[in-house]
């Protein structure tokens, strides 16, 4: 009910003034008449001209030719108020007439000296999950061959610099995974470049150096960190993130040298990049701060501890599901499952290892050893459990079951798990590699998603994984509009 969800709001609307449709109709049949009738000068009633970009003159528009780029208008009758709402009907931009172009950028027409500037219009529904062969797609046009094991290696240099400004501004684990989510997504549009004069942070404090940030992984990542914070409610003035994070890049670094270039000094030229990136950023994830699913509004390690105390995990296998999901949270696999299939399929296959000993540095409280009778083993929950109850579609959980054990298999040795499990299994006398690739043999024939309609073909006819223009804003408009679905979501589920 609209008064429960807005009190506030239709308590300052007088009775009075709400009339129902009916009403509106049989008193007022079209919004030209309501201005007839009212006599009042206010600003919304002033004589608005609709144009379309294609005609020479905005006001003698032709009414046999209407404006493709709307669909309709709508009226809304409130307190004497109307609210004009106009839904941009092509995706694309505005399209010029054949013939019509001129060098500047103008439709000009026949018998007419006067020319109209075409102003582009362009509407962007937001994407928070990919396939793999989207990703992969992307990377092939952002990451050239040669640079991909060097992209590797620096992402995983920025998790650890990421990790590491989080725990000085004490922040929640969620912001590190939203900050990488940010992160990786920017590389699928962006191209990874190494600038060498900012590789080191930022140069050695030397006013006659060159310091562009722009491409610089360890500043995009500052950029991200800065956004994420501001997204998970965690907000931080901006130099200080900057202040921790040139200290941990470089100790002997000078913020407050004034850079000849520029004329500004280093903390305030590197301020000017990252805002300038975050501006991109907002662009690339479509202002879309839900990451997905709006009703799921919750990072994948709240919701392990959710899921635990709900199906009655003890505090080892909490642990071990924590565990893993620190490792995750540096791959790509954010952008491909949405967080609350990653949760469930991180504990299936925490309750799958059940390992006999965790090193642990924190062990349990009296009373949790007490409560450890009140806790179900790992093969009764594993019968009982079912995708269903948790909201999680079947095949999205697979999917991410399969990364993760692929994951393990091929980098294990430099995962956060390799610390705190025993080098050899005692159960099966092997080292605990084998353990994941045993693991995944018994999913083999489990379902996973169809990605045939995923072809290069298709993916090059996609919109959404174009190039985008960062400067469309000065050209023309860009309307963004919420999403919590990707492209062939629904059909790749059906298969």
């Amino acid at each position: 009910m609209l008064s429960q969800k807005y009190p506030s709001i239709l308590k300052s609307i007088h009775p009075s003034s709400v009339r129902t449709s009916k009403e509106k109709k049989k008193k007022f049949s079209s919004p030209t008449q309501h201005q007839q009738t009212n006599k009042q000068t206010r600003w919304w009633k002033k004589k608005k001209v609709t144009t379309n970009p294609t005609q020479p003159n905005p006001t003698q528009p032709n009414p046999t030719q209407p404006n493709p780029t709307i669909l309709s208008k709508r009226y809304y009758y409130i307190d004497c108020s109307y609210i004009f709402i106009s839904i941009m009907a092509s995706r694309e931009l505005t399209p010029i007439p054949t013939g019509a172009t001129t060098g500047t950028g103008t439709a000009a027409t026949n018998g007419s000296n006067t020319s109209t500037p075409l102003m582009p219009s362009i509407v962007q529904i937001s994407r928070p999950f990919f396939t793999h062969k989207e990703i992969s797609y992307l990377h092939n046009q952002t990451i050239p061959e040669s640079l991909k094991p060097h992209y590797t290696n620096i992402k995983n240099n920025v998790f650890q610099f990421l990790f590491q400004i989080i725990k000085q501004l004490k922040f929640p684990l969620r912001v590190l995974a939203t900050a990488m989510n940010y992160y990786q997504r920017y590389y699928l549009f962006n191209k990874f470049e190494t600038n060498n004069n900012s590789s080191g942070g930022g140069g050695n404090g030397n006013g006659g150096a060159t310091f562009d940030f722009s491409d610089d992984p360890h500043t995009i990542a500052i950029t991200c960190l800065f956004l994420a914070s501001k997204v998970e409610d965690c907000i931080k003035r901006l130099k200080d993130i900057q202040t921790i994070a040139n200290k941990l890049r470089d100790q002997n670094i000078d913020e407050n040298k004034i850079i000849e270039s520029s004329g500004l000094s280093y903390i305030d030229h590197q301020r000017k990049h990252i805002l300038s990136i975050e501006y991109k950023l907002l662009q690339i994830i479509k202002f879309d701060f839900n990451n997905g699913p709006i009703t799921i509004r919750t990072s994948v390690d709240n919701l392990i501890i959710q899921f635990c105390k709900n199906m009655k995990i003890n505090y080892k296998l909490s642990m071990l599901a924590w565990l893993i999901n620190f490792d995750i949270m540096s791959t790509p696999l954010s952008l491909v499952v949405p967080p609350h299939c990653i949760a469930l399929a991180i504990i299936i296959i925490s309750l799958n290892l059940n390992p006999i000993e965790i090193k642990l540095n924190h062990e349990p409280q009296e009373e949790e050893e007490e409560e450890e009778g009140n806790y179900l083993s790992a093969q009764e929950i594993l019968q009982s459990l079912d995708s269903d109850d948790f909201k999680c579609p079947e095949v999205l959980v697979n999917e991410a079951i399969i990364y993760i054990l692929d994951y393990y298999i091929h980098q294990y040795q430099i995962s956060i798990l390799n610390v705190y499990l025993p080098l050899i299994d005692s159960e099966s006398g092997k080292e605990q590699g084998y353990k994941f690739m045993k693991l995944k043999s018994e999913f083999n024939e489990i379902k996973i998603m169809d990605e045939t309609s995923c072809s290069k073909l298709l993916n090059e006819t996609d919109e959404y994984l174009n190039k985008w223009d960062y400067t469309i804003s000065s050209k023309g408009s860009t309307r963004f509009m919420l999403s919590n679905k990707r492209r062939r979501f629904n059909k790749e589920l059906e298969k």
